[in-house]
């Protein structure tokens, strides 16, 4: 393998540097890196081979982005070892922060896969089910067991706070957003009737997860070291968004206001990270809502280089690099792919470089790694 600039036996993070080329106060002479998600199977090559750092497995129960962590006497020594780990990855890996989310328990109807992925771990993917959704009527609505906020909900959040190396940020969210939820508890096909048959029960669904999120975003916002709020709801796919653009702003941008309004309250930045074709409500999302960074680019339906053009003087853009290219590119071929985003999107500041949407197990190590270099070139 070839010698790269990663990982970082001394790095330097900066967070408070990091969100004043966010907000467009220092245009830097290279942009910083960011990342959404990076997959287990990624970090533990890397973390084991590179690092030095003995991978920690965690099963099922003990994941963290399903809200079910175990937090028992017996298990707490593994869930810190692992948090150890995130924390050590995204500090040598060259960032300024580490991103970790963490859902409330909303349990849905999931199909889970063996990764059929070429990696070295054994995991699996979950699969929603579009068609059948576990709330459905009414008497559903009522009968779920939506859950209560705790204080165990934050162990997470505050180990990490605690343990950050000097100069370090801790950027997080609740794990799946208002739409997303909703279309995990109805299915997507479920949320599509009831957005004609009984509007009412929809935007119940959504009203409650909202609230939740809300109340979730009011703890998070309080804990020391938390630097800003970056939400994922996928609105979109490669044509358009999943539903009308008007629904979107009837059910679930009011909802993204008023985080964006919490934090911009508590002095905190607001990113959002939704998949797919949303031009249509990108006027609504920064006119209206306010958002302070949208993340979440393809080529085929929402490349960067165009939306830096569009919005570039307006909000902060984050990641762009395509995973498809990312995924399939020679390292010679990604590098020149790399820096022609870099040199169209840097100028003016207000952009970091990163992947367009995460990086996922599927991704060669050596391309994750290229990417790396070249952006801390």
């Amino acid at each position: 393998m070839p010698e790269f600039k990663v990982p970082i036996e001394k790095p330097k993070p900066d967070i408070n540097r990091f969100i004043e080329i966010m907000k467009g106060n220092i245009v830097p002479d290279k942009p910083p890196v960011v990342e959404y998600l990076i997959d287990n199977a990624v970090m533990k090559p890397i973390l084991e081979e590179m690092i030095g750092r003995p991978w920690v497995e965690t099963s099922d129960k003990t994941e963290y982005m399903g809200g079910q962590m175990d937090f028992s006497k017996e298990n707490r020594e593994r869930v810190d070892a692992w948090l150890d780990n995130q924390i050590a990855f995204w500090y040598h890996m060259g960032y300024d922060f580490i991103r970790v989310e963490v859902s409330l328990e909303l349990p849905a109807i999931s199909m889970p896969i063996e990764d059929t992925a070429d990696i070295s771990i054994k995991q699996s993917r979950a699969w929603q089910d579009e068609h059948v959704g576990v709330i459905k009527t009414w008497e559903d609505f009522e009968k779920y067991k939506w859950p209560k906020i705790k204080e165990e909900d934050f162990y997470i959040h505050n180990y990490i706070s605690s343990h950050l190396p000097d100069g370090m940020g801790f950027i997080t969210c609740h794990a799946g957003g208002v739409y997303e939820h909703v279309s995990r508890l109805m299915s997507y096909e479920g949320l599509c009737y009831a957005l004609i048959d009984d509007p009412k029960l929809f935007a119940a669904i959504s009203d409650k997860l909202g609230e939740l999120i809300y109340e979730y975003n009011e703890n998070l916002l309080q804990i020391e070291n938390v630097s800003l709020i970056f939400q994922g709801d996928d609105f979109g796919f490669n044509t358009q968004t999943l539903i009308p653009p008007d629904d979107l702003r009837k059910y679930f941008l009011p909802w993204h206001k008023k985080f964006a309004e919490q934090c911009h309250k508590n002095n905190k930045l607001y990113f959002l990270h939704s998949c797919g074709k949303v031009d249509s409500v990108m006027g609504d999302l920064i006119d209206d809502v306010k958002i302070d960074g949208k993340h979440s680019f393809k080529e085929e339906s929402a490349p960067v280089i165009e939306s830096k053009k569009l919005y570039g003087d307006k909000i902060a853009l984050l990641g762009g690099v395509d995973i498809d290219n990312l995924a399939r590119l020679e390292p010679l071929q990604l590098r020149k792919y790399i820096r022609e985003i870099i040199t169209a999107c840097a100028p003016g500041g207000r952009f970091a470089i990163g992947s367009g949407n995460s990086v996922a197990s599927y991704i060669p190590i050596v391309n994750y790694l290229t990417m790396m270099d070249e952006a801390l070139k």
